[in-house]
């Protein structure tokens, strides 16, 4: 699934945008529930593309989102 041209970090809009299966509220969901890690920058979730893809073929290793309260 992954491009050369995709970035690092997404944010849930970015996101959204490269996995169109996903909407931002699912994706805002999964990330806030711990589903997908990520990194949460004052309001902002960062996520790695690689996890929501991990997600997505079912790689679930039960990893603790970093930075949500």
């Amino acid at each position: 699934m992954r491009t050369q041209s995709m970035p690092r970090m997404l944010t849930i809009v970015d996101a959204a945008k490269y996995f169109p299966g996903l909407n931002s509220s699912a994706i805002r969901r999964l990330l806030r529930s711990g589903e997908i890690p990520c990194r949460k920058i004052g309001v902002k979730y960062l996520v790695r593309p690689e996890e929501i893809e991990n997600w997505i073929r079912g790689d679930n290793n039960e990893q603790i989102t970093e930075g949500v309260q």
